[in-house]
């Protein structure tokens, strides 16, 4: 430890712990931590010989203090970011399953020096000699001495220019409103902010203090709204309309006060230009297009394939000066960056390793912040520059907690961001066929994807919103958890013995993968060996010797390979479903005759059927969204979810006809890990999460020094 004018420093990889003056230091440069952050780390260093179980860290680090194994979770998590290292091929933090967490990266220790201070050089320092006379010849030190105070002088100011800056923080919380209401928060105009209420579909405002929240006096009418933007005036709102049936949204410019609305043009994603006199906007084609705002010069600025992406551009944003553009694109929600006149289109933020990607950008008025979401948390860029100072490539994360945080509005005095949040829970509801009607099950636990034992004594299921797996008896006495965080875990399913349990996880980074447990106490069995893709959506056999499971990535929406498979968990042999590319969320027919997938590709969607015997996929007559199909206990209906437009829980006939709506679910708030999920009860009932959040509109005052 410490020792008078000494310090302990450990350097591990291209890392520097320095104890003493609290600091992460890589190839020289400080790396910001909060304190928590770094004392868990220094722990975690003194004590790299060994396995540091889980309540020894909450108990030394925390203090005592009543936390979850899932904020230390969290906080390994953090780290890891830090270190840049991968939870899966761990270099520094590797986990001990059930246990803790070991340090495993080699430390060099020795004994670094801490600047004296100026005290004790004052106190060491010689006398000054007497004074001389005025006319004596100077010393021949004089003049290296001088040098030497000038050099001195250089140096701290050249220190000075290039050290590293504080850090932004978010300092306090203000909540502005109080109705709990779904909102989209768009822009301020420096005294009110605007936003869209989801349902009913409103467009409102309320004071940037907070009191009465109002509706917009607008006079587009039978359309689903959005609001956009709001001129740097305030005088107008750019607005996004949708039609029934229609693909592409209508973009409207509308008097905040009230007045006739005008249409500006065909797209989305919408913005005004800083001086709003025009309006940048994208189309499905992936074209992005620039307009003024009285509907002249309309001219392409830009493409973005929306093939490669997934989806077209949207959410622009002018950086201050009006020399860039920043963006959004694609179903992974990558960031690019142009300049104003649409050339050198080129990502940022490529190097990402959170979980969710980052999403959602806005500079803040001055330039030196932009800001984003990501893993439902608000990060910053710090743009800050000097004369020779260069923009930090790092993100900063400014909030923490169990909020989750929409993209923010950063206010027009420079100190404020304002954003909605989420608190988010669930309310686990079984649907009565008979009456359509919602009833709390389980004690309306938020829990998704409850799947039941064959043997009718235990239920499984996913705790929202933090994803850990869990075991209960059947009316959900005697909670077990099977899996813990950080990792969200999905679609749980029980071995026909009753015996183990399958399921899916979602690493924080991303990753997908598929395991195998003893549905006792969790002890991991196995499956498959390491793949080099994502992994997910496996399903048991009805004779309990295999796991069918998808390889891929996870979503319909995508032009990279997706399979189907089948491990023999005997034979220890994967073999690939006959004519499966493209498809994906797979599920075993209880009476073993049929797998049901959904379609893959660039144009996702549909329901398909392979005959195990025949060997042969047919397509079922559905048309709209598919989400979560599952089959029925006798094997002759697949039912499913669709979500959003025309909501409700369907069945289909396996062997072909029409889809039939068991519940209608319009005026639902369904949410989950995917937004929304669904799963049978051994009646064939339908399980959804209903949404039982409180979304409301925050301050939060920045602290930039």
């Amino acid at each position: 430890m410490v020792n008078g004018g000494k310090q302990i420093v450990f350097r591990f990889s291209d890392f520097e712990l320095r104890e003493k003056e609290h600091r992460l230091l890589r190839a020289g440069q400080d790396i910001h931590l909060q304190p928590r952050a770094f004392r868990l780390l220094l722990y975690l260093v003194h004590n790299r010989n060994r396995v540091v179980e889980k309540d020894e860290i909450l108990r030394d680090v925390w203090d005592g203090a009543a936390v979850t194994d899932n904020s230390l979770a969290r906080s390994i998590s953090g780290l890891r970011k830090v270190l840049e290292d991968d939870a899966r091929e761990a270099q520094a933090i590797r986990t001990v399953s059930s246990i803790g967490y070991r340090f495993i990266c080699p430390v060099e220790q020795v004994e670094g020096s801490t600047p004296a201070s100026p005290a004790a050089e004052d106190a060491a320092a010689p006398l000054p000699p007497p004074s001389l006379p005025h006319h004596r010849k100077r010393p021949r030190w004089a003049l290296p001495a001088a040098a030497a105070v000038l050099l001195a002088l250089l140096a701290t100011g050249f220190w000075y220019l290039l050290r590293p800056l504080p850090p932004p923080r978010i300092t306090a919380y203000t909540q502005l409103t109080h109705d709990g209401h779904d909102k989209y928060l768009a822009a301020t105009d420096g005294s009110r902010l605007y936003f869209t209420q989801n349902s009913p579909n409103l467009i409102e405002q309320v004071g940037i203090a907070g009191g009465q929240v109002a509706q917009l006096p607008l006079t587009i009418r039978g359309q689903q709204l959005m609001l956009l933007d709001v001129s740097v005036d305030g005088s107008d709102a750019l607005i996004g309309a949708q039609a029934e049936g229609q693909a592409d949204n209508d973009l409207w410019i509308a008097p905040v006060l009230g007045g006739p609305a005008r249409h500006l043009a065909n797209g989305g994603g919408g913005e005004f230009s800083p001086d709003g006199t025009s309006v940048i906007y994208s189309t499905l084609n992936g074209d992005i297009f620039l307009i003024g705002t009285d509907g002249t010069g309309n001219h392409r600025l830009a493409s973005v394939d929306p093939v490669a992406f997934g989806a077209a551009a949207s959410w622009f944003r002018w950086s201050p000066d009006r020399k860039a553009i920043r963006l959004v694109a694609g179903f992974y929600a990558r960031f690019l960056e142009m300049s104003a006149d649409g050339s050198g289109l080129h990502p940022i933020l490529a190097d990402w390793k959170g979980g969710t990607p980052p999403c959602c950008g806005v500079w803040t008025r001055d330039g030196n912040f932009f800001l984003f979401v990501a893993d439902d948390q608000i990060w910053a860029l710090d743009e800050r520059r000097g004369l020779f100072r260069r923009p930090s490539a790092v993100p900063i994360q400014l909030t923490s907690g169990p909020i989750h945080w929409a993209p923010p509005v950063p206010g027009r005095d420079g100190k404020t961001i304002f954003a909605g949040g989420v608190a988010p829970k669930g309310e686990l509801s079984r649907i009565d066929l008979k009456t359509g009607a919602p009833q709390p099950f389980l004690g309306g636990i938020s829990a998704e994807e409850a799947s039941f034992s064959p043997d009718g004594r235990f239920v499984a299921y996913v705790s929202y919103p933090d994803g850990t797996l869990w075991k209960a008896d059947r009316d959900g006495a005697n909670r077990v958890q099977i899996a813990p965080g950080p990792d969200y875990h999905v679609n749980p399913e029980w071995s026909p013995d009753s015996k183990e349990l399958v399921f899916g996880t979602i690493t924080p980074d991303g990753h997908f993968s598929i395991h195998r447990v003893s549905a006792a106490d969790g002890t991991p069995l196995w499956l498959i060996p390491e793949e080099s893709g994502d992994t997910h959506d496996p399903n048991w056999s009805p004779d309990g010797t295999k796991v069918l499971f998808c390889l891929g990535p996870p979503t319909g929406a995508t032009t990279a390979r997706q399979d189907l498979r089948i491990v023999d968990l005997k034979s220890r042999q994967v073999k690939t479903l006959p004519g499966s590319e493209g498809r994906w969320s797979p599920r075993w027919s209880p009476d073993g005759r049929y797998i049901a997938a959904m379609a893959g590709g660039t144009n996702p969607g549909g329901l398909l059927i392979f005959d195990l015997k025949t060997e042969l996929w047919r397509t079922l007559p559905v048309t709209g969204d598919v989400s979560f199909p599952a089959f029925s206990s006798d094997s002759r209906f697949i039912c499913f979810l669709r979500y959003g437009h025309d909501q409700g829980v369907f069945r289909i006939p396996v062997a072909g006809g029409k889809a039939e709506r068991l519940a209608d679910l319009a005026d639902w708030h369904l949410t989950g890990y995917y937004g929304y999920s669904m799963s049978l009860d051994p009646a064939g009932a339908p399980l959804v999460l209903r949404d039982m959040s409180r979304n409301d509109i925050y301050a939060l005052t920045l602290e930039a020094r």
